[in-house]
């Protein structure tokens, strides 16, 4: 008996260990540059250095005083989203840049690295424009919220936002210690005190990925700056700036 219960933590200590050396790769899925993707007179090509690292990315309606910058969703190929940016907010100029080792960009993702190079193009873009709104997306809501504690933003949007990536972890890995594990926690619910912009945050009521929970938990943590929150019936994930209602929340969070 005694010999099975020490086989039994090792093994569990074991998956533990397994878990903290690895969780950087169960966490992000960085995507290679779409093959022989050229969007001419769609968007213009752009990069920004940051830490030694050459951030690469696209900016959609070049020119407008209003600008978005876009943090996209884990394994996302963030330049499929310029058809949809180009339609539906003609009168913004978009920022699509991808993450550290996402598309073009050098380097390797981690959570301070993710929002040191936002940072950095934050304020490059910035003096460019006359207002700057900021648009994160599952994974994204986490650098975004970061941004907006530290500077000023007018609009912030979360879709398919967390509250953090430890208590997403801990619905999936619930056996294991996952706080006293896992590294890049992306606290978005801790720093929502500190968030002065108007917020929006849009979610789909058939996440798969997000727990309803863990969105929720977001939302009550926000306060007075909350100024509209938006469920997408049917939506799951992946699907949900398919919808109607999403790109009629975005454009009225954005006016």
């Amino acid at each position: 008996m005694t010999s099975t219960l020490a086989t039994l933590l090792f093994l569990y200590l074991g998956i533990c260990l397994l878990l903290f050396v690895l969780q950087r790769k169960l966490l992000y899925f960085p995507t290679p540059p779409l093959l022989h993707f050229s969007p001419p007179m769609e968007a213009t090509v752009t990069s920004f250095e940051n830490e030694g690292e050459r951030l690469s990315g696209w900016v959609v309606n070049e020119g407008h005083p209003k600008a978005l910058l876009y943090y996209g969703g884990n394994a996302e190929n963030i330049e499929n989203n310029i058809p949809f940016f180009r339609e539906n907010l003609p009168d913004y100029t978009v920022y699509l840049i991808a993450y550290r080792g996402y598309g073009d960009s050098s380097g390797e993702p981690t959570e301070a690295h993710l929002y040191s190079d936002a940072l950095q193009i934050f304020d490059e873009v910035t003096a460019e424009h006359t207002t700057l709104s900021l648009l994160g997306r599952s994974l994204g809501s986490g650098v975004a919220t970061y941004v907006a504690a530290h500077r000023e933003v007018d609009k912030l949007i979360l879709v398919t936002p967390f509250d953090s990536t430890a208590n997403v972890a801990k619905s999936v890995y619930w056996m294991f210690p996952v706080s006293l594990l896992i590294t890049d926690k992306y606290e978005s619910a801790k720093r929502a005190s500190n968030i002065d912009a108007k917020t929006t945050i849009i979610y789909a009521e058939n996440d798969t990925v997000i727990p309803r929970a863990s969105t929720e938990r977001l939302i009550d943590a926000f306060s007075g700056q909350l100024e509209d929150t938006m469920l997408i019936r049917d939506a799951d994930h992946n699907d949900i700036s398919e919808y109607s209602e999403y790109v009629t929340g975005l454009k009225r969070a954005l006016d």
